[in-house]
């Protein structure tokens, strides 16, 4: 990787408005995941990104999003994550770089709440993405982290201990149908969320 220091990208003033104006509950959500190439934003790197793009307040899907990115410098990568998700040369194929990945994402992102299942690391990883890149990032400023609302939510209930996206996905009689896949681990999320939401968790 370089030493370079990676510079921040400014943003327009219509775009910080887009991001930083108006009520929350007006925003659409993204719910997205990401596969890595380890777990070292800045060392490591995006293999996959996948996204569900969700209206409010009825939280109906608008949209989904998935691609695979191809990496830089592969010889960072740890051989144990690579083996969780699945990661084969031939189905990265057609794999696109990072900047027309996170391009085609920001194009349906903009302005959308950024939601995940421990949205923090996915959210390291794709800053210094859009930086790399020079992007701007198109977010609304505002984060939710699923697993932590879980987590505040049923903190005293047994059947939690882990409060992993698997846990909640069978506690809620959530299908990840290709867990560890960016785009089922974003569905998978959402549905958690959306089954949080009914069960009186707000």
């Amino acid at each position: 990787m370089s030493d370079q220091p990676v510079k921040s990208v400014s943003r327009t003033k219509a775009d910080k408005d887009n991001i930083t104006k108006g009520p929350m509950r007006d925003r659409p959500l993204l719910f997205l995941d990401l596969e890595t190439t380890g777990l070292i934003p800045g060392v490591q790197e995006i293999l996959e990104i996948g996204a569900v793009l969700v209206s409010q307040p009825d939280f109906t899907r608008l949209q989904t999003f998935e691609c695979k990115v191809k990496p830089v410098h592969f010889e960072t990568a740890s051989p144990e994550a690579l083996k969780i998700c699945g990661y084969d040369p031939v189905k990265w194929e057609n794999a696109i770089d990072l900047k027309e990945a996170l391009t085609q994402l920001s194009e349906i992102g903009r302005g959308a709440v950024l939601m995940g299942f421990n949205v923090t690391f996915d959210w390291a990883f794709l800053q210094i993405g859009f930086n790399t890149v020079e992007l701007p990032d198109p977010f609304y400023y505002h984060r939710v982290d699923v697993m932590s609302a879980a987590y505040a939510r049923y903190y005293s209930n047994p059947k939690f201990n882990r409060f992993s996206l698997s846990e909640c996905c069978r506690y809620f009689g959530v299908s990840n149908r290709a867990a560890h896949t960016a785009l089922s681990d974003a569905e998978a999320t959402y549905d958690v969320f959306v089954a949080m939401m009914r069960d009186g968790m707000l």
